[in-house]
């Protein structure tokens, strides 16, 4: 069970690693693929630390975007990732 932000930021980064690993990617390859500085990846995958967007570029890269859906509960059972993003982007 979670009680800290830093537990929840440290498990996303154990999470991470884990996955980049059993794709068979390295740092680099993975930071190259998300389209953010080795540096950043690394702070992220060692300290659960980064911005909320390369956050988002990690979990896309890593074919995870499905799993945030599900935490944020944005999607009903019918709707698509379109329909989600019409509905977000219609909120600014």
């Amino acid at each position: 069970m979670f009680y800290t932000a830093p537990d929840i930021q440290q498990t996303f980064a154990d999470k991470t690693k884990n996955i980049r690993k059993s794709k068979g990617w390295t740092q680099k390859e993975m930071a190259q693929r998300a389209d953010i500085p080795l540096s950043t990846y690394a702070r992220f995958e060692q300290l659960g630390e980064g911005s909320m967007r390369d956050f988002a570029k990690i979990i896309v890269t890593l074919g995870r975007g499905d799993e945030i859906e599900k935490i944020l509960n944005l999607a009903a059972e019918n709707e698509s990732p379109m329909d989600i993003y019409k509905k977000v982007k219609g909120k600014k």
